[in-house]
C-alpha cells in the first residue's frame, strides 16, 4: 500500500509544487495564474481538469499557509470576510455553469475560451504588478465590484484569488501590501475550496497529481516563511512576475496548438 502510494508520486510535480507554494506564500499571487497554465502546459491537463486540480491544490496549500501568516499576525479577518460576501456565491455559480457543458464540440470551444481567459487574467496580473496606471484603475473600483469580478474569474479559470484580491485589499480594503498578501491567503483558500468541491463532486479531479504537488508544498513552507520576512516587496514582485510570464508564454503556445495554428 505504502509502496504504491510513493510510486504514484510524480517527482516533476513535487518540484513544481515546491516553487508554486514558495511564490504563493511570498506574494499571494500564483495559485491560479501560475498553477493553472503550468498544469496545462507542463502536465498536459485539459483546461477544465487543470482548473479543478489547481484549485484543490491551492486550497490544501493555503490551509498550511494561512496558519503561517496568522502566526505572524498579518491576516485582517474582518476585511477578508467582507470581500467574501459577494465573491463566494459568484464563484460557486461560475464553476457550476462550467460543469454543465457536456457536448464534445462545445467542450472544445469552452476549453479554448478558458485558456484565453486564463491568459488574459495572467496579463492583467502582470500589468497590475508592474504598471502604475492599472493599479490606480483597480484602486478606483469598489471592493464589491472587485469581489464580483474575482468570483466570476475564479469560478471559470481558478484565477483571481491573488491577482485581484491582493490589489483590492491593498487599495479598496485599505490594507498594507504585506497585510493584503497575508489576508488574500485565507480568502483564496475559501474560494479554491468552493471551486474544487464543485468540480470534484462531478468527478473532475486529478488526485494523484495534487498529492505530488502537496509534497512539494510541505517541503517549501518552512523556507518560504523565513523568506517572507526578509525579502523586499520589489524582489517578490519580480520573481513572481518572471514565473507567471514563463507560464503564460507556454499557455500561448498551447492555445495556438489547440487552434491548429502551429
Amino acid at each position: 500500500m505504502e509502496l504504491s502510494l510513493f510510486s504514484s508520486l510524480d517527482p516533476y510535480a513535487i518540484v513544481a509544487g515546491f516553487f508554486f507554494s514558495m511564490l504563493i506564500f511570498l506574494s499571494g499571487v500564483g495559485a491560479g495564474v501560475l498553477v493553472v497554465p503550468s498544469l496545462i502546459v507542463l502536465f498536459n491537463l485539459d483546461p477544465t481538469l487543470a482548473v479543478a486540480s489547481g484549485s484543490f491544490f491551492a486550497f490544501l496549500a493555503k490551509v498550511l499557509m494561512t496558519v503561517g501568516h496568522a502566526k505572524q499576525g498579518g491576516v485582517n479577518w474582518t476585511v477578508g470576510r467582507k470581500f467574501l460576501y459577494l465573491c463566494l456565491p459568484v464563484t460557486i455559480l461560475s464553476a457550476l455553469s462550467l460543469t454543465l457543458v457536456s457536448d464534445p464540440e462545445m467542450r472544445v470551444t469552452v476549453d479554448r475560451v478558458l485558456m484565453l481567459l486564463v491568459l488574459l487574467a495572467g496579463l492583467l496580473s502582470l500589468a497590475s504588478m508592474f504598471t502604475k496606471r492599472i493599479k490606480e484603475y483597480l484602486s478606483r473600483l469598489s471592493l464589491s465590484w472587485l469581489s464580483g469580478i474575482t468570483g466570476f474569474l475564479m469560478g471559470l479559470t481558478g484565477v483571481g484569488g491573488g491577482v485581484l484580491v491582493v490589489p483590492a485589499l491593498s487599495s479598496s480594503g485599505g490594507l498594507s501590501v504585506k497585510s493584503a498578501v497575508a489576508t488574500s491567503i485565507p480568502v483564496g483558500l475559501i474560494l479554491s475550496l468552493a471551486v474544487s468541491i464543485t468540480f470534484g463532486s462531478r468527478g473532475v479531479m486529478d488526485y494523484a497529481l495534487v498529492a505530488s504537488l502537496m509534497v512539494g508544498c510541505v517541503v517549501s513552507l518552512p523556507l518560504a516563511s523565513k523568506l517572507f520576512s526578509r525579502f523586499s516587496e520589489e524582489s517578490i514582485k519580480r520573481i513572481t512576475g518572471l514565473f507567471i510570464g514563463l507560464a503564460l508564454i507556454g499557455l500561448v503556445e498551447a492555445l495556438l496548438e489547440s487552434m491548429h495554428l502551429i
